[in-house]
């Protein structure tokens, strides 16, 4: 079988040559970033850091590094990570089990007031008031709970649940 060979239009060239400019553009302020945070700062202040790094220095990444607010807030990212994600697990599995039961009483009206949560949320104030009544401002607790269930997830999980478990095998 012959393989056709790829004729380059005029379109075709513009087209790759924009596609690469804004790769460039994407590209190059994450590229100077590293090669700043390597550089000497009296190079990078009076700009003399472009493409390459000068008077290479890792003094930066030991001031940060030894500074413990750096560490509590790692410890904090991965305890809401993990402490969230096992919740929301565990609540979207249950509530979308649930619901995926035609003999729940009601089960329309959860599932209409899950898909509304999806269209209209509260909103940023409201929210706010909410963790402020139910006394969770500065707690672990205002960063977990709110992202308990996501009803996105749990749609698609009592969607799973309807399709590929079959009611014999309650």
């Amino acid at each position: 079988m012959k393989k056709k060979k790829m004729k380059w239009t005029r379109f075709d060239v513009l087209i790759y040559l924009i596609g690469f400019l804004l790769l460039l553009i994407v590209l190059y302020p994450l590229y100077f970033v590293v090669i700043a945070s390597v550089s000497d700062p009296n190079y990078v202040n009076i700009g003399q850091v472009i493409f390459l790094p000068k008077g290479f220095n890792l003094d930066g990444y030991k001031r940060v590094l030894n500074t413990p607010e750096i560490w509590t807030g790692f410890r904090n990212s991965v305890f809401y990570t993990v402490a969230g994600t096992a919740l929301n697990v565990v609540m979207t599995i249950t509530a979308a089990y649930a619901l995926s039961k035609k003999r729940l009483v009601g089960r329309n009206f959860f599932q209409f007031m899950i898909v509304f949560t999806m269209f209209f949320g509260g909103g940023m104030i409201p929210t706010y008031l909410l963790m402020k009544n139910m006394q969770m401002l500065d707690t672990v607790w205002v960063m977990i709970v709110p992202g308990a269930v996501s009803a996105y997830n749990l749609i698609v999980t009592k969607t799973f649940f309807v399709n590929f478990i079959p009611d014999e095998l309650e």
